[in-house]
């Protein structure tokens, strides 16, 4: 039996309540409310969990804490987007204490990246809610003046009725188009959840993923680690995002590079491997649906991904 379709977050209004939270790694105070800021000048109304700026250790207040702040504004009927705040490092942790049954239940529009891309897979395997691979407060918000491409795409797929990206690259196939479920993210976080309940089973998905600070023979592992899960296997395309700051490091090794990761990624994989999706640790970011059906065009030279936004039918 075919599994049920994911649950597509409802459209929020324009506009909207914004729930801000911190399940990661501890919150910068002044770009926290330069982000909120910036939403409350937009017209939004934002409410932040309580203990968003606390710490502990490396995280944004003991995990038991982050937990009831996140809980609660999950069960809050008043917020219509769960915004996180930062990524780096903590809801590994909180997977098996998250209730995905609420958050699935609460079909509201969760948005980050980075370390949130566990957040999307937990959502997605035991809550069947699809979610939105996009900015955080205070990265993207809330530290200088937002990327106005990153703005418009997220404008798009949260309020509008769809968008699209139409992006150059020599190595693209010709060939027909093809439709899938959009989904991915951080390719470490992907490579960790790989044979644990808290990943999701895609079948014809269309998997974007990107990296930082990784050498380049470390991303060619996580590769393999999702080869021999059989992941890549069921894809129906790859998409590669920003690799920033993912060269190699030490002068006594051979200095294997990208150019030859993403030649053994071709070799290996039994789909197309795009470059140049614009998404990843980078200001210049789009907002891409996870876990909702998307359509790719191949005509040869360059690639066009098409997704419907949260308003579309």
């Amino acid at each position: 039996m075919a599994e049920p379709r994911p649950r597509r977050p409802r459209p929020p209004p324009r506009p909207a309540t914004i729930g801000v939270f911190a399940l990661s790694g501890a919150v910068d105070a002044a770009r926290l409310e330069a982000g909120a800021a910036r939403l409350r000048d937009a017209g939004h109304t934002v409410v932040v969990a309580p203990g968003t700026l606390d710490q502990w250790r490396y995280f944004a207040g003991r995990d038991e804490d982050r937990l009831a702040a996140f809980h609660g504004l999950v069960d809050d009927p008043a917020i219509d987007v769960m915004l996180a705040a930062r990524g780096g490092y903590g809801i590994s942790r909180l997977l098996p204490a998250i209730d995905w049954a609420r958050v699935g239940a609460s079909g509201k529009a969760f948005i980050g990246f980075s370390d949130f891309t566990a957040f999307q897979c937990a959502a997605l395997a035991l809550g069947g809610l699809a979610t939105v691979h996009g900015p955080m407060l205070a990265v993207d918000l809330g530290d200088g003046e937002p990327d106005a491409f990153m703005l418009a795409h997220l404008e798009a797929t949260l309020w509008g009725a769809g968008d699209e990206v139409a992006v150059e690259d020599a190595a693209a196939p010709r060939a027909p188009q093809v439709r899938g479920t959009l989904w991915g993210g951080n390719l470490s976080m992907l490579a960790h959840l790989a044979g644990t309940p808290y990943l999701p089973r895609v079948d014809g998905g269309l998997l974007y993923v990107e990296e930082i600070a990784e050498e380049p023979y470390a991303i060619e592992r996580l590769f393999l680690q999702l080869r021999y899960a059989g992941i890549l296997d069921r894809q129906r395309a790859i998409l590669l995002g920003d690799f920033d700051d993912c060269t190699p490091r030490n002068p006594a090794r051979y200095p294997y590079s990208m150019a030859e990761v993403v030649e053994t990624l071709r070799a290996i994989a039994p789909c197309p491997v795009l470059s140049g999706l614009p998404f990843g640790h980078v200001a210049r970011k789009l907002a891409l649906p996870f876990g909702i059906e998307a359509t790719l065009a191949l005509p040869g030279g360059r690639y066009t991904l098409s997704w419907p936004g949260l308003a579309g039918a």
